[in-house]
C-alpha cells in the first residue's frame, strides 16, 4: 500500500488505466480531475494498493483545509477495486488505508462506484457510518447501449420520438463542440443560472475543466442549434465505458422553449455515445427516494416525480441506487456541527447545504465551483 500526495508519471497513468477499465470508473478518479479540483482548493492524495508493481485497487482522495475545523476529505466513484482474485485482499487493504487516512483527517466522506456494496460494507465494518453528505450521486437512470440504438429509440416515450424524429424539420440541428466554444457554453449555463437561481461555473473553471478532461479524450459537448444559432448545450464526460451528461445550459426564450432543444442534444450525445463503443449512458442523478416507485410503477408516482426525473425518465432507461455512500468523522466538533445540521430545522437544513457546497464546489461563501458530482441536479443546469 502506498499513500502519496505526488506519484510519479508512471504510476498516474496506470491509475488512469485501471479507472478506466473498471466498471464504476468515473472521471471523478481521474488524475486530471485532481488538477480540475485544485481550482477550489483541494489537494490530492492517492491511496493505491499493488502487485507486481500495478495498481489493483485505489482511491484518489480531495482534501481541503476548513476554518477551524481541520481538513477534510472525500472520495467520489470511489475506492476502485479491479476485478479478479486479488480483489478481497485489495479491498481490505484499501479500506485499512483510507480508515487510517481519515483518522487522521477532520472528516473523510466517501461514495463507492457502481457495484461496489462490497467496498461499502467493509468500511462500515472499519468505523465507518452511513452518509448523506452528498458528495456524488446516491441514485441515477442509465440507457443500455450494448443493443441496437434502434431499441434505445424505440424505448422513448412516442411523443419524444416525434420530437426528436422532427428536429431537422424545426430548423434544429447539433454539432460537437470544441474549447472555442467554451464562452458560448458559460453564456448558455448563466442564462439557465439565473432561470433556476444557481450560481454558474465561471468560464475559467470550464477551461481548466475541458482542457484537463480533453487531453485523455474524456469530455464531450454538444451544441443544438435552431436556425444556425445556438440555443442550448450538453457537456458529457466518459470513463469506464459510459457517457455521463453532466451539464446543461439552455437560452431561455420562448421559442427556445418551444422548440425542445435540450432533446435534441441529448439524443445527439446518446447516439454519439453508441456510434463511438460506449455501453451505456448515464443522465448522472436521480433522488433516491424515486428509484422504488419507478420500478414498481407507484400509483402516485406522476406526483412524486420532479421535472428533471420527468425529462430523464422520458428516455426510457433503468433507475439504479449507488451502494451506501460513508463517513468517518474523527473531529468532535465537525461530527457535532454535521449532526446538528442533519436536524429537522431549516437552519439546520442550511447549514447542511453549506456543508454539500464546500465538499462538492468551492466553500459555502465561494460557488463558483461546480456542484459536479451532486444527487439533485436540474434539467437545464448542472447536472453533475
Amino acid at each position: 500500500m502506498t499513500v502519496s500526495s505526488r506519484p510519479s508519471p508512471e504510476v498516474l497513468t496506470d491509475w488512469d488505466r485501471l479507472v478506466d477499465g473498471t466498471r464504476g470508473g468515473d472521471v471523478a478518479q481521474l488524475s486530471a480531475w485532481a488538477a480540475v479540483r485544485r481550482e477550489a482548493g483541494y489537494s490530492p492524495r492517492y491511496v493505491l494498493a499493488r502487485q507486481a508493481g500495478r495498481p489493483v485497487g485505489g482511491a484518489l482522495v480531495l482534501q481541503r483545509a476548513l476554518p477551524l475545523l481541520g481538513t477534510v476529505g472525500y472520495v467520489s466513484h470511489g475506492p476502485l477495486i479491479a476485478p479478479g482474485p486479488a480483489r478481497v485482499a485489495a479491498v481490505r487493504a484499501v479500506g485499512g488505508a483510507l480508515t487510517g487516512l481519515g483518522r487522521g483527517l477532520a472528516g473523510l466522506f466517501v461514495q463507492p462506484p457502481y457495484g461496489a456494496d462490497d467496498v461499502a460494507a467493509h468500511l462500515l465494518g472499519r468505523g465507518f457510518r452511513p452518509s448523506t453528505a452528498g458528495v456524488g450521486p446516491a441514485a441515477s437512470i442509465r440507457i443500455d447501449l450494448t443493443g441496437d440504438l434502434a431499441d434505445v429509440l424505440a424505448g422513448i416515450r412516442p411523443s419524444n420520438r416525434r420530437s426528436i424524429r422532427g428536429a431537422e424539420r424545426r430548423g434544429i440541428t447539433v454539432r460537437e463542440g470544441c474549447e472555442d466554444d467554451l464562452p458560448l457554453a458559460a453564456g448558455l449555463l448563466s442564462d439557465s443560472a439565473a432561470h433556476h437561481r444557481f450560481e454558474p461555473l465561471s468560464l475559467d473553471y470550464l477551461r481548466v475543466l475541458y482542457r484537463e478532461l480533453a487531453r485523455g479524450g474524456h469530455v464531450r459537448m454538444f451544441v443544438a442549434e435552431l436556425r444556425g444559432v445556438p440555443a442550448a448545450m450538453v457537456l458529457c464526460t466518459g470513463c469506464a465505458g459510459t457517457l455521463t451528461g453532466r451539464l446543461v445550459g439552455m437560452r431561455r426564450d420562448a421559442e427556445v422553449r418551444r422548440a425542445d432543444v435540450v432533446r435534441q442534444a441529448d439524443w445527439h450525445a446518446i447516439a454519439w455515445a453508441k456510434a463511438h463503443g460506449y455501453g451505456a449512458f448515464d443522465f448522472g442523478g436521480l433522488a433516491v427516494d424515486l428509484v422504488d416507485p419507478i420500478r414498481r410503477g407507484a400509483d402516485d408516482l406522476a406526483e412524486r416525480l420532479t421535472g428533471p426525473a420527468r425529462y430523464k425518465l422520458s428516455f426510457g432507461g433503468e433507475p439504479f441506487r449507488y451502494p451506501q455512500a460513508v463517513e468517518l468523522i474523527s473531529s468532535r466538533l465537525l461530527r457535532r456541527a454535521y449532526d446538528w445540521s442533519r436536524g429537522s430545522g431549516p437552519g439546520n437544513r442550511l447549514l447542511l447545504d453549506a456543508a454539500r457546497r464546500v465538499m462538492r464546489g468551492g466553500g459555502a461563501g465561494r460557488r463558483n465551483a461546480p456542484k459536479f458530482f451532486g444527487s439533485s441536479r436540474s434539467q437545464h443546469g448542472q447536472r453533475g
